[in-house]
Order: structure tokens, then sequence, then C-alpha cells
């Protein structure tokens, strides 16, 4: 073999190697975002229509309710509901059925009248939650397989630099 299409299967064997190395982190992160459900931390909700007005006490009215912002909408009804949720105002950690109550499949919210609500001293409320974003996948086979896929894809760009090489060394019988 000539001594240039030597060079030449070093260079593509070399430049398999830095595309490899430059794609394997995009092609992960982006598994990585269908298969980690996603946070929402310190969202603010304004509860002041919940409140009665002109009362003293401050009393909440239950019939008022709440959205919040990474609603559960079509599958994620029934597959993703919203989990690890929290709410708190100021100092107050509420106590979810007691203080709240949260619709899990559609993010429904809903201030309960107790002496805990009474004492808030604003009317902005802040919930924390994890919630399914757009393109997750819901089914944990299919998380597997995806998270895989960095993996298989760099053993390939492995395998490929590793032939060239080898065929390198095969044609100028280096071993």
């Amino acid at each position: 073999m000539t001594y240039n299409a030597s060079v030449t299967k070093l260079i593509l064997a070399f430049v398999t190697l830095l595309i490899g190395a430059v794609l394997i982190g995009s092609v992960a992160t982006e598994g990585l975002g269908k298969t980690v459900k996603a946070q929402a931390l310190e969202e603010s909700i304004s509860v002041a229509t919940a409140r009665n007005v002109g009362n003293a006490t401050g009393n909440m009215n239950q019939s008022v309710n709440f959205t919040v912002a990474y609603a559960p909408t079509y599958w994620e009804e029934t597959g993703c509901a919203l989990t690890g949720f929290s709410l708190t105002n100021g100092s107050l950690e509420f106590t979810a059925d007691t203080d709240y109550v949260i619709s899990a499949r559609d993010g429904r919210l809903t201030m309960i009248d107790t002496a805990e609500t009474r004492d808030m001293t604003e009317n902005n409320t802040y919930a924390n939650y994890t919630y399914c974003q757009d393109g997750y996948m819901n089914l944990s086979w299919g998380r597997t397989g995806i998270n895989l896929v960095p993996g298989f894809f760099a053993i390939a760009m492995l395998l490929i630099s590793v032939a060239l090489f080898f065929s390198v060394a095969k044609d100028n019988q280096w071993f």
C-alpha cells in the first residue's frame, strides 16, 4: 500500500475519533432530556383571589382553584402525574390534604381554610414539584434503551477508529 493511503486512513481514524468525542456529549444530553423528569422550583402562585374579601381573619374560599404552570396534559394526565408536590408561603410550609389539595393528574390546586392558611402574610405561595416535560419517555424500558444509546455510540466510534488503525498497521506490516 502506498504512503498516501496509510496517511489518509490515519487521518480518517483520527477525525472519526474527534467527531465521536464531540458528538457523544450532545447525544447523551439529548437522551437525558427524554429520560429524566423536570423540576419546578419556587413556582409563584398568587392566592389573593382565594382570600375572602373584607374578612379580617383571611379565610380561604375553597371554591377557587389554581393551576400550576406545568400541569399535565393529554397522555401525561394518566401516564405521568405530578410528584413530590410541596407548597410554602414565607416561613409556612403547608401540609397536603390538610392545608391544600393538589390533583396530580391535572395540576389543579385548592387551598383549604385552616388556621395555617389564615396565617399567611403574603399572597404569593411557592410550589415545588416534579413533572414530565414534552418528549419525556414514559416507559421504563424505553428510558433504559435511550440511556444505552450514548454507550453504543461511543463503542461504534471506537471500533471504527480501531479498525482503521488496524488496517493501516496491517498494510504497513507493523505486526
